[in-house]
């Protein structure tokens, strides 16, 4: 079986290497890419949409390849990996992540088939390995959704000053994206761009709630398009809104001070393997490293890690509150 499959992996990896090397020359040698991108970046240039053009329109013309597209339409994987790529405002391309995804669980599985480990346990660390992309992905995500839903009562009452003052939605949407900072200012100000390019503003609100996975800011979205079709006095909807999210803020953080116990337990408690690992390689490193030089060991880590990730997530079902 081992003999099979160093050559196949070596085989892949020189595939993977030739990929990159031609995506390399692609993007940045080839002249027909780049006279499109000329072209397209002209057009851009000619056309202003309140002053600049469309970022996340223009950004998409321009990155967008023939893969891309294909695994799109094709893969429900590819897209919820797109979309990730965009709540975490990633400057690293889905393409990119997917090639690294790639990249990194076939240089682990190939140099642990050439170092003769157990098969099972080496295929398992590189899936580990692998994932670490996607876990830096939804860490800056979640980041990011906590820091729009922490700006967002303000946001709602700004819109509602900004419609008493005269201003129209559209405008007040426009000027959220001028006053306030990311993300919540990014979000709006790319939303009244695509509004005026001319996607219709049921879609283009829709949107936004796609790129944040909020709660809160989902029913700011349902509130619009319901007022959006059947008309009614946004101001008071808007500060009705405004103070039971900012209940919700309150509640939560209430909420996240009375567990603080239970996740400085899942902490220490998730962290003490690795730390005791540490300490016990440097005293005896020899008496540690049966673990990854046995087979037996290599099945008591994979017992060992399926435990810590049935504990972990038992902790974080104990610790997480919905409001």
């Amino acid at each position: 079986m081992t003999t099979f499959l160093i050559p196949f992996f070596a085989f892949l990896a020189v595939i993977l290497i030739m990929l990159l090397i031609y995506g390399m020359w692609a993007h940045f040698f080839d002249q027909s890419t780049r006279a499109k991108k000329e072209r397209l970046q002209t057009i851009h240039n000619s056309v202003h949409w309140g002053g600049q053009p469309p970022p996340s329109i223009a950004q998409t013309t321009l990155q967008d390849s023939e893969l891309e597209l294909w695994l799109r339409s094709r893969s429900a994987t590819f897209r919820k990996l797109e979309n990730l790529v965009q709540r975490a405002d990633s400057p690293i391309s889905t393409r990119r992540v997917t090639l690294l995804v790639v990249v990194l669980f076939t240089a682990v599985a190939a140099l642990g088939i050439l170092r003769q480990g157990n098969l099972f346990f080496v295929l398992v660390l590189g899936a580990a390995i692998a994932c670490t992309p996607i876990l830096w992905l939804l860490r800056n995500a979640n980041q990011r959704r906590k820091a729009f839903e922490d700006k967002l009562p303000e946001t709602l009452d700004y819109i509602s000053r900004a419609l008493r003052a005269g201003h129209s939605l559209t405008s007040a949407l426009a000027m959220i994206g001028k006053e306030f900072p990311a993300p919540i200012g990014q979000e709006f100000k790319t939303v009244s761009d695509e509004m005026a390019f001319g996607i219709p503003f049921k879609n283009a609100i829709g949107r936004l709630a796609d790129r944040i996975r909020s709660n809160d800011l989902n029913f700011f979205v349902i509130s619009l398009m319901i007022q959006h079709e059947t008309g009614g006095n946004l101001t008071e909807l808007l500060d009705g809104l405004a103070s039971t999210i900012r209940e919700r803020v309150k509640l939560r953080g209430k909420v996240r001070t009375l567990s603080s116990e239970g996740r400085t337990s899942a902490w220490v408690l998730g962290s003490m393997p690795f730390v005791m690992t540490a300490i016990i390689t440097v005293i005896n490193p020899r008496y540690i490293s049966v673990l990854w030089s046995t087979p037996q060991g290599h099945t008591l880590l994979l017992i060992a890690g399926g435990l810590m990730v049935a504990g972990v997530f038992v902790l974080q079902r104990i610790i997480r509150i919905k409001v």
